[in-house]
């Protein structure tokens, strides 16, 4: 069961990690604060399910600790699509395009994650370009690879 969300504001810890994370490091340190300030961080236990496919969440993710799994369903079964470890984020092609999630997520051990409200990081793509070409750039190479995957052209 996730835990309740907490700020990251305040957690020394938790503020460094959002903070040393390579999608903020062209951030100046105004836009790191403001960043820090709305970001809350969950706990799941090994299991449960961070988000789910065609939701329309308004968050973004970053994983703080743990493994997490990224599925599709097809044919009756989940198909994993891949996993996310410390560091890595989530999110970013309903950030990006607007459509509802197009994987779940789900934690395979216990999982920490950080979450921003979307308006806050489109905000951060428009302010600060580098975020938005790294976010591009990995949407880009996920929905190629997931197409391989699932036997499906390349978008």
């Amino acid at each position: 069961m996730a835990s309740e969300a907490r700020e990251v504001w305040g957690d020394l810890a938790a503020s460094a990690f959002v903070q040393e994370n390579h999608l903020f490091r062209s951030l100046d340190e105004e836009a790191r604060r403001d960043l820090v300030k709305l970001a809350r961080y969950q706990t799941f236990s090994a299991g449960d399910r961070v988000i789910e496919r065609g939701q329309e969440g308004e968050e973004f993710f970053l994983v703080r600790d743990g493994l997490a799994r990224v599925s599709v369903p097809r044919d009756g079964r989940a198909v994993e699509l891949g996993t996310l470890e410390k560091g890595a984020f989530f999110g970013e092609i309903r950030l990006l395009t607007g459509v509802p999630h197009t994987a779940d997520v789900s934690a395979v051990t216990e999982l920490t994650v950080v979450h921003f409200p979307a308006p806050m990081i489109l905000a951060l793509c428009q302010r600060f370009p580098k975020v938005k070409k790294l976010l591009e750039s990995v949407k880009a190479a996920r929905e190629r690879a997931n197409a391989e995957r699932l036997g499906a052209p390349s978008p």
